[in-house]
């Protein structure tokens, strides 16, 4: 697997210089209703990558804006299609160690999708996301995926792993984005084996985007299993 070198800019600029162009709606969510007038540099460098159909491998930690650095890809890959997704079609999946991380990147998902479809004033069918995580009714989760569907799945290793082996219904032969969020936390705290099983239930033709603090061998191993002509973001 070959795998370039890509540095983030040390300053960000607005939004609005992305290339290619981010929709106006998520433009008007991120700067007027969430207030976030300016990209951070693993924003500037990561979301680019993974509109433009590339993996990436992004070494940056807690605080440095993330979050936002997959969840605007994610959803603009999601508003992209040409059909969109049915009810049980699940179309990005955020992986990470936690379940308190977890519930805070569903709680920015909440917000961002709430304020994109504020700016599309209903003119497009908003998508149903739902948190996975252990500590909670299995069944209750299975139950209310069968009944609401969820087009972006955010949760942890083994609740994922377990609801996409128990439940049918469960589709993701058309995921466009598998995030793996403090990938070096998850495999220190063991969840190697589900990581593994996971990867094996998608396909392959997805994009993915990897995001860790530090670089092991572990991470090198699963870079090569999961990802594929990588572009490794160093965010200083």
């Amino acid at each position: 697997m070959a795998t370039q070198e890509t540095a983030a800019l040390a300053t960000a600029g607005s939004w609005r210089s992305l290339q290619p162009a981010l929709s106006s709606s998520i433009l008007t969510a991120l700067e007027s209703t969430l207030g976030f007038p300016t990209m951070t540099p693993v924003q500037a460098a990561a979301i680019p990558l993974l509109l433009t159909h590339k993996d990436v491998a992004v070494d940056a930690c807690t605080g440095s804006g993330k979050t936002l650095a997959f969840l605007v890809p994610a959803i603009e890959l999601l508003r992209r299609r040409e059909r969109p997704l049915g009810l049980w079609e699940v179309g990005a999946i955020v992986i990470t160690p936690t379940r308190e991380l977890a519930r805070q990147i569903d709680a920015v998902c909440t917000q961002l999708l709430r304020a994109v479809a504020e700016a599309d004033s209903g003119t497009r069918p908003a998508f149903v996301h739902m948190l996975l995580v252990g500590g909670t009714d299995t069944v209750a989760d299975q139950d209310q995926f069968a009944q609401h569907g969820a087009n972006i799945v955010v949760g942890t290793p083994g609740r994922i792993e377990a609801i996409m082996a128990s439940t049918p219904a469960f589709n993701v032969r058309e995921l466009e984005l598998l995030v793996m969020d403090e990938a070096d936390r998850m495999l220190d705290m063991g969840f190697e084996r589900s990581m593994t099983t996971i990867l094996a239930r998608l396909p392959k033709q997805r994009r993915t985007g990897l995001f860790s603090a530090t670089q092991t061998r572990a991470i090198q191993d699963l870079i090569r299993a999961g990802l594929r002509n990588t572009v490794r973001v160093r965010v200083s």
